[in-house]
Order: structure tokens, then C-alpha cells, then sequence
């Protein structure tokens, strides 16, 4: 299944039922950035969108996908944010300052989603749907922004990377940053965890 999910809802070219996808979607959205994971139901979904469960029942087709997808929108949103963060990172800033930066804002997006959230998402969605293709695509928004900067930097700390480099760094950083969070290891969030992660991903990223 594709990253972008299009949430299946009966009769939805028409306005009024469209009201109510975009309803149940700003809803699902709401509860998710609340990173309850148990109040990731139809029933909360569907108190919080001003509807009835059996509106649910009769016309959305996967309670579930909506909160995958909510997911997906609050992670895309805070991605693209850091993408353009990224692309204005000051020139005069070593590669070092880079990493600790992006080390930092990483670890405050976790705090702001919530490791049960990554949980749920790995957990309900790899078994509904499996490992996809696309999985941890959603780095690439900040990976090609760094593409872009790194280039541009006047400290010559930067090692001169492909694109394609570029990416699979930024994901074998994302195990070093997330996984910790996601698999409840102790060292997750810790003094120590900054460390080897500020020292690995310095390591694929400095000359």
C-alpha cells in the first residue's frame, strides 16, 4: 500500500458526503496529535467528529486507515517543516553543528508524537498491509533538502554526497534516531543515545 492513503468513503464526490470525510479526517488528525493511542477508536472518532458510529460503520471504509493516515499527515507536516529548516541552515555552521541540531529536533519530534504512537503505526500497519516499498520514504523531504544545502556550506566540513547517498544515510540514521524509541530499548531518549548518534551520523556526513 502507497505511503499517500486514500481513505475509502462511500458517495464522497458528493459535497455533503465530502463534508464528512474532511470532518472525520481533521478529526482523526486532532486524536492523533493528542498521541493517545487509546483513543485511536471509532468511537472517540467519531465524538470528536460531531458524528454517529453508525455513520462510520455504514460509509468509511476502515476506521483503522484513517488513523494511519492522520499519522502519516501529522509526520509529513513536521517533516516538511524540518525540510525547510534544513534548507536555511546557516553556512557558517559546521557539519557537526548540523548533526546536533538535526539530533535535537529529532528527538523533540519523538517527545511531541510519543514512542506508543510509532508503536501503533509499526505494529497495526505492517501487519494489515506489510513492510511496503515506499516505508521509510518519508526521510527523502529532508534528505533532498540537505542535498541542497550541503553543497552551499562555507565551513568545508562537509563530505560532498550524491543524492542517492544522501538518502540511504538519512535512513540508516532514522534506526538510529527512531528504533530505540519504537522497540522500548532503555537507552532510547538518553545522554548516551545523543551521543553514538551525533558520533555515527558525523561520521557518514563529515569529510
Amino acid at each position: 500500500m502507497p505511503k499517500n492513503l486514500k481513505i475509502d468513503f462511500s458517495d464522497a464526490k458528493q459535497d455533503r458526503s465530502q463534508k464528512t470525510l474532511d470532518d472525520l479526517l481533521q478529526a482523526a488528525y486532532e486524536i492523533v496529535e493528542a498521541a493517545n493511542t487509546k483513543s485511536f477508536t471509532s468511537r472517540s472518532l467519531a465524538s470528536k467528529a460531531g458524528y454517529s458510529l453508525g455513520t462510520l460503520s455504514q460509509r468509511l471504509g476502515s476506521v483503522e486507515d484513517v488513523f494511519f493516515w492522520a499519522i502519516q499527515k501529522g509526520r509529513e507536516i513536521k517533516l516538511n517543516d524540518y525540510a525547510k529548516a534544513v534548507s536555511q541552515f546557516d553556512p557558517q555552521l559546521s557539519v557537526r553543528d548540523f548533526v546536533e541540531n538535526f539530533v535535537e529536533r529529532a528527538f523533540s519530534f519523538i517527545g511531541i508524537v510519543g514512542p506508543p504512537v510509532m508503536r501503533f503505526y509499526d505494529e497495526r500497519f505492517t501487519k494489515k498491509y506489510g513492510l511496503t516499498t515506499d516505508y521509510f520514504d518519508y526521510t527523502n523531504v529532508v534528505a533532498d533538502a540537505y542535498f541542497e544545502m550541503h553543497t552551499r556550506n562555507e565551513t568545508n566540513t562537509f563530505r560532498i554526497l550524491s543524492q542517492d547517498e544522501i538518502r540511504l544515510i538519512f535512513k540508516a540514521s532514522l534506526s538510529l534516531l527512531e528504533r530505540p524509541f519504537a522497540a522500548q530499548d532503555p537507552i532510547a531518549g538518553s545522554e548516551e543515545h545523543r551521543r553514538i548518534t551525533v558520533t555515527a551520523i558525523t561520521g557518514m556526513l563529515a569529510k
